[in-house]
């Protein structure tokens, strides 16, 4: 549902402005603008999309075209925010027209059920879904719940509030001077050995260990259980 909202407009035209029973009213054009603006949302892949639009002066008459009115295709617009569209008449009397309006959209956000302190771990039931409505990219939050688990707050944080990926970071699983299983994989053949653990280290992390029996270091990929893979 597209809603309307009285505020003022910057308008750049060359249409007459004498009023006259053949122009367009305000609201069709407004209508046009904000389908134009909703319809990108929704082509960016963004769900229950609002659009208020700024209304024209009403001593603006424009008149009415011969044919469609055409949306201008903006270059570097933002989909989301204050944004602007132009409408565009070529016949009977050029002219084009901009609106100014604002785009929101609905979406899932993961956010902390209760604050966390610094240095904690944050566990699978620490966090819930909530449903926000934004206006701006959210470039640099984070949105899959998955990226949240199992990662240490690096402040403390907010319960409600998105994450940004700024706040976490990973937990270090294995730590230096730990003892380690180090996994030597070549060929389809494994083998196993012990060794210890030279550094600290996150899962994905590449760690080097030292064997304990021949004392040599190699440097591996560390894994969820812990363990350390030389391929």
């Amino acid at each position: 549902m597209v809603k309307l909202v009285l505020t003022t407009i910057l308008i750049l035209t060359t249409a007459n402005a004498s009023a006259s029973a053949s122009t367009h009213s305000h609201s069709e054009l407004g209508a046009i603008a904000a389908r134009a603006l909703e319809g990108r949302a929704l082509s960016k892949g963004l769900n229950d999309v609002k659009v208020e639009i700024s209304p024209l002066d009403s001593r603006v008459n424009l008149p009415k075209c011969d044919g469609p009115v055409n949306v201008l295709r903006g270059t570097n617009q933002p989909t989301l925010g204050r944004v602007t569209v132009g409408l565009r008449c070529q016949t009977p009397q050029p002219w084009t027209i901009y609106f100014r309006g604002r785009v929101t959209s609905s979406v899932d956000i993961p956010v902390l059920k209760q604050p966390v302190n610094r240095s904690e771990l944050i566990g699978d039931d620490n966090v819930a879904l909530k449903n926000l409505q934004i206006d701006a990219d959210l470039k640099g939050f984070i949105i899959d719940r998955r990226k949240i688990v199992g990662k240490v707050a690096i402040r403390n944080l907010t319960a409600g509030q998105p994450l940004r990926h700024s706040d976490l970071k990973a937990y270090k699983i294995i730590s230096r001077g730990q003892s380690v299983t180090i996994k030597s994989v070549a060929g389809g053949l494994t083998v196993t050995m012990k060794g210890k653990a030279l550094g600290n280290a996150s899962e994905g992390d590449r760690l080097w260990v030292q064997n304990h029996s021949s004392k040599k270091r190699v440097e591996g990929e560390v894994t969820a259980e812990g363990e350390v893979v030389i391929r």
